[in-house]
C-alpha cells in the first residue's frame, strides 16, 4: 500500500466525515461556576468531588439559590459514546491516552458500522466536557476537563497530590494488594493522566494549568473540602 494511496484514504474518510464535525461546535461561553479536580493516583479525588458537591449544594441553599452542584468523571466516556453512537469499548482507548494511527482508523472505517475518526472523537470529547461545564455548578473529576476550561474566569481547578510512597499505602490497603502492584498501577496511572492532557490539550503538559495544588498527605478530607471551599470564596465563584 503505497503512500499515494494512503493519502487518498485519508482524505476520503475526512471528507465523509466533514458534516459530521460541523455539527461538533463546543459552547461559544461558559459562565460557570466550574471546579475541576485533578489527580495523582491515590489522592482519592472522586469522595473529595461528591463531598464537595454536597457542601456547595448546601451553601447554595443557604443563598436561597435552587440549584445543586454535580460532579462528573465517567458521565464524559458515556455522553461521548451516546453522542456518537457508539459502543463506550471503541473509545475508551482515548482516556487511556492512546492515540490511533492513519491505518487504525482505515482499517476501522472499512470493517466497522462503528467508525468515527480519532479526530472526531477527540472533538466530541471537548463538546462534551465543554457541554458540562457550561451548565455551570458542575465539579469536573480528571478526563481533562482543566484543559478546555482553565481560561474560563468563573472557574477554579485543582490538582491533588502527594508523595509516591504516601499513594502506595492508600492504594495497597484500599484495593488489598501488594505495595509493588500498587506502585506499578500508580506509575502507570499517573503516566496516562498526563498523557491524557497533552493528548487533549496538543501541548506539553505543565502545572501552570491549576490555580493550587495540594498535598493530600498534610491533610484530613474535611481539611482538603474546607481549603478548596476557601479558596473558592476568595476567587468569587461561589
Amino acid at each position: 500500500m503505497n503512500d499515494i494511496f494512503l493519502k487518498y484514504m485519508d482524505e476520503r474518510f475526512k471528507a465523509k466525515e466533514l458534516q459530521e464535525t460541523k455539527n461538533l461546535i463546543t459552547p461559544s461561553q461558559i459562565n460557570g461556576p466550574i471546579i475541576t479536580i485533578s489527580r495523582e493516583a491515590g489522592c482519592s479525588g472522586n469522595e473529595i468531588a461528591n463531598e464537595l458537591c454536597l457542601a456547595l449544594s448546601k451553601k447554595n441553599r443557604e443563598n436561597d439559590i435552587k440549584i445543586e452542584w454535580q460532579w462528573i468523571n465517567k458521565q464524559i466516556l458515556h455522553s461521548t459514546a451516546k453522542e456518537l453512537k457508539m459502543p463506550e469499548l471503541k473509545i475508551k482507548y482515548i482516556f487511556k491516552a492512546e492515540k490511533r494511527g492513519m491505518m487504525d482508523d482505515i482499517f476501522s472505517a472499512l470493517s466497522s458500522r462503528y467508525y468515527k475518526s480519532h479526530k472526531t472523537i477527540q472533538k466530541t470529547v471537548v463538546k462534551i466536557i465543554k457541554g458540562y461545564a457550561a451548565k455551570g455548578d458542575i465539579i469536573i473529576v480528571g478526563r481533562g476537563g482543566v484543559v478546555f476550561t482553565h481560561d474560563v474566569p468563573n472557574s477554579l481547578h485543582v490538582k491533588l497530590e502527594a508523595p509516591l510512597e504516601w499513594r502506595v499505602e492508600q492504594i495497597s490497603r484500599k484495593h488489598n494488594i501488594s505495595g509493588d502492584e500498587a506502585r506499578k498501577y500508580i506509575l502507570d496511572v499517573d503516566h496516562k493522566r498526563e498523557k491524557l492532557l497533552e493528548l487533549l490539550s496538543e501541548k506539553k503538559y505543565t502545572t501552570n494549568l491549576f490555580d493550587i495544588i495540594i498535598n493530600c498527605s498534610k491533610f484530613s478530607k474535611n481539611e482538603l473540602i474546607d481549603s478548596i471551599l476557601k479558596i473558592a470564596e476568595a476567587k468569587k465563584i461561589i
